[in-house]
């Protein structure tokens, strides 16, 4: 009779993710899942994430099926967990999803629940930056009042402030290279409006850092080493894609009405919600928190990181000159 053996790590800590199935998620579980953690991600639906398995040893990532509105459920989830990741978010809002519920509510419930279970545990919650109290947007005031919710009912927390998160399966220059190839001209609402966004290998790096230095208590501002104009990071998608379009800048007046009309579509490109966070101004580091050079990291350059997953909105792909 042959035996097979297999040796399975000893795991020095358990890492509960919230939101692992999205693409920051898995730039994070695919860091951490290089350590030595185990590796427990809460999902509505397990089956439609079994890709993430790939990213770690036998036993080492387990998805859990979990119901976010359940608190028997969550603490069932981190019962187990010397920490957990939240980075449940929504964009815009849908008839069984709002900002309240997810940004606001859920971080609540989350800290609560784990304030109960580990006192000496750690708690990463991300949440957005330039997140303030008074805004006209409700994205912006449910992912505040959820910072400081998870501040207020867990004391080890870490809040992540991150910028635009670009990266091969990213949601702002792949939907922007899609729209290009069907429309001649492009306009743009909040031209001028400054972000400074960051390569998601960087933020996976972050929590990576903070996790293995067990950092706590701390507050960090997540952007990248350099600053653009909404219009600027067009024009920088366009010379990578190799087309030429007219932007035509638009008035956030007109802009609403453009987003009203989108909103209503099923998975819509613009919200009004989004105009008003483009009204409100710029997207970028305030000098008050701690930055990725803190935790010894160098950003990445959006040029050459946004190089590497957009060669196929080429004219002839990635054998494109």
């Amino acid at each position: 009779q042959i035996v097979y053996s297999m040796n399975q790590k000893n795991y020095t800590r358990t890492v509960g993710i919230f939101g692992g199935s999205g693409f920051v998620g898995e730039a994070i579980i695919e860091r951490l899942a290089k350590t030595n953690l185990k590796l427990k991600i809460a999902t509505r639906k397990p089956y439609l994430s079994q890709h993430l398995k790939v990213y770690g040893d036998i036993g080492q990532i387990e998805l859990v099926k979990i119901d976010i509105a359940s608190t028997l459920s969550i603490e069932s989830f981190i019962q187990d967990c010397d920490i957990c990741i939240n980075l449940i978010g929504i964009l815009f809002e849908k008839r069984t999803q709002k900002f309240k519920a997810l940004h606001t509510d859920f971080p609540k419930q989350l800290a609560t629940a784990f304030s109960k279970i580990s006192k000496d545990g750690m708690l990463i919650h991300f949440s957005a930056l330039g997140v303030k109290e008074h805004s006209q947007s409700q994205y912006i005031v449910s992912k505040y009042l959820g910072e400081q919710e998870v501040k207020t009912n867990f004391v080890n927390s870490v809040i992540m402030k991150p910028s635009i998160i670009v990266g091969p399966k990213d949601n702002f220059f792949n939907m922007f290279a899609k729209l290009i190839n069907l429309l001649p001209v492009i306009p743009l609402v909040g031209a001028e409006t400054k972000f400074q966004p960051v390569y998601v290998g960087d933020v996976a790096e972050a929590v990576h850092y903070i996790i293995q230095n067990n950092i706590k208590n701390e507050t960090f501002e997540i952007a990248g080493n350099k600053i653009f104009t909404f219009k600027e990071l067009i024009e920088l998608l366009l010379k990578e894609i190799r087309k030429k379009r007219l932007i035509i800048p638009i008035p956030f007046s007109v802009g609403k009405i453009q987003a009203f009309i989108f909103q209503l579509m099923p998975k819509p490109i613009l919200t009004v919600d989004q105009v008003t966070i483009l009204e409100e101004g710029n997207n970028i580091v305030s000098g008050n928190f701690k930055t990725l050079k803190d935790l010894n990291i160098l950003p990445q350059s959006i040029e050459s990181a946004i190089s590497s997953y957009l060669k196929i909105y080429r004219p002839k792909g990635q054998f494109s000159e």
